[in-house]
């Protein structure tokens, strides 16, 4: 890939003159469903207004921004990134913003609170808010993929991170130009298989957003459940992931999945059903109850919950517990002098914890037994 430095060229602009962009990838955040506003919109004065409100949302920490740039002044160290808006006219052209959106609302609400007589400002800094250098990017001769690897390189990996979902779009848009996953990754400082877990596992999100009955409860918030699935590979299996078809194969077991994330909501006069995962790390607790068939069952039946399901993982454990402690005996016994003589520090440390869990365990027993009697 070309170095992206020798498609940029410093440029004056206005901050008037400047786009705020309203597909930001960072709106997904807020829980709502991306959709795509057309180019030629974006000029519009509801179109900014709107990415304006979105931008000053609390998750984006704009006012922070915005109060640090109004005590400190507005220092273009790490200059914003934009390109020429595709309906501009030749004699009065406009930019949107591809990196920098976060400062160019910090500035332009500084400027709006000023025009409102609720801040004050001098000469000077209105000026050094409204007129500034950036640099442009030159789409024509800069590869397709630019857009995107340039705020990519500061929100996946850097400075004011994006979320998972996001994160994971941007992965899914890198790919679907041409980019292998490991132009990606290199491209985002990921490695190749953080890269590879996003891109999965925002397809496995827009599987259920395709789904008939769940498709309409496929939210952004609900990306990081399938994140927890693709670290988990019993669970992953159990759905039946698919890297060749992109998507979990088995639809039965997909279905109870999404009910179990999501719940169902009361029909009828039905009562509703909270979700049996209530929170995506809850996903880590299903692998460890999938690999045990009677915990598995108790967690499937309409009344199984997690803490039942673990419950019995638990009392399997105890059950299991005299062979395992048949078969340590049994290692101990066949050591041979000469191995015993060769132990390493290592291995003598483990020996002694073991002796002194053995040792606590039956002192334990002891006052037990004894406080039994006495109460008896």
């Amino acid at each position: 890939m070309e170095h992206l430095s020798q498609f940029l060229a410093p440029l004056d602009v206005r901050l008037d003159d400047l786009l705020l962009d309203p597909n930001n990838p960072r709106f997904a955040e807020l829980g709502e469903e991306p959709s795509a506003v057309p180019e030629s919109r974006y000029a519009e004065p509801k179109v900014q207004q709107t990415a304006f409100e979105r931008m000053k949302h609390p998750r984006f920490d704009v006012l922070e921004l915005r109060d640090t740039i109004r005590e400190l002044g507005f220092l273009p160290m790490d200059r914003l990134v934009v390109r020429k808006w595709r309906d501009s006219k030749p004699d009065a052209p406009k930019y949107v913003v591809v990196e920098g959106n976060r400062r160019v609302t910090a500035l332009k609400w500084l400027l709006d609170l000023h025009d409102q007589g609720k801040v004050q400002m001098t000469d000077a800094q209105r000026g050094s808010y409204s007129n500034f250098q950036v640099l442009k990017l030159d789409e024509e001769r800069a590869p397709k993929s630019a857009t995107l690897i340039l705020p990519g390189l500061r929100h996946v990996s850097g400075i004011k991170e994006w979320g998972p979902y996001q994160k994971a779009r941007m992965v899914f848009e890198l790919r679907g130009t041409g980019s292998t996953s490991q132009e990606v990754a290199q491209s985002l400082g990921l490695s190749t298989r953080e890269a590879n877990l996003l891109w999965r596992a925002y397809l496995a999100l827009e599987q259920m957003k395709a789904d008939e009955e769940y498709g309409e409860h496929a939210e952004a918030s609900l990306y990081s459940y399938f994140q927890e699935v693709f670290k988990r590979p019993n669970v992953k299996d159990w759905l039946g992931w698919s890297d060749e078809e992109g998507k979990f194969t088995k639809t039965a077991e997909l279905r109870m999945f999404y009910g179990w994330i999501h719940g169902t909501e009361g029909e009828g006069g039905e009562e509703a059903i909270a979700p049996k995962l209530p929170e995506s790390k809850s996903v880590r607790e299903l692998g460890r109850i999938i690999e045990d068939p009677q915990a598995f069952t108790v967690f499937k039946t309409p009344d199984g919950t997690l803490t039942r399901a673990l419950a019995r993982v638990e009392v399997d454990r105890e059950q299991e517990f005299i062979p395992a402690v048949a078969a340590c005996e049994s290692t101990l016994k066949v050591l041979s002098p000469d191995r015993i003589r060769k132990m390493t520090e290592e291995e003598v440390k483990r020996l002694e914890k073991l002796s002194e869990r053995i040792s606590q365990l039956l002192t334990d027993r002891a006052l037990l037994t004894t406080t039994q009697n006495v109460q008896a």
